[in-house]
């Protein structure tokens, strides 16, 4: 059951939230089309190396789960 404590705390970090974004957003605002670009090329190169350790990550754990079972239907 929610407290009036969880209450407080909810609020106060929704308020928080707020806060930070008004300020990202005003940031964003002011920004130059040169650094605009310089940030997007950034977020660009960030998402190509995520996506692809991400799929490195998902093809040794495939590996790795289809060797396990390769290994207990061995032993079975």
């Amino acid at each position: 059951m929610a407290t009036n404590c969880d209450f407080k705390r909810s609020s106060l970090l929704a308020e928080q939230y707020q806060q930070e974004m008004e300020l990202i957003s005003q940031a964003l605002l002011e920004e130059s089309e040169e650094e605009r670009e310089e940030r997007l090329s950034l977020v660009e190169r960030s998402w190509s190396l995520t996506s692809a350790c991400f799929y490195a990550q998902r093809e040794s754990g495939d590996t790795s789960s289809r060797t396990s079972a390769v290994s207990a239907h061995r032993l079975g």
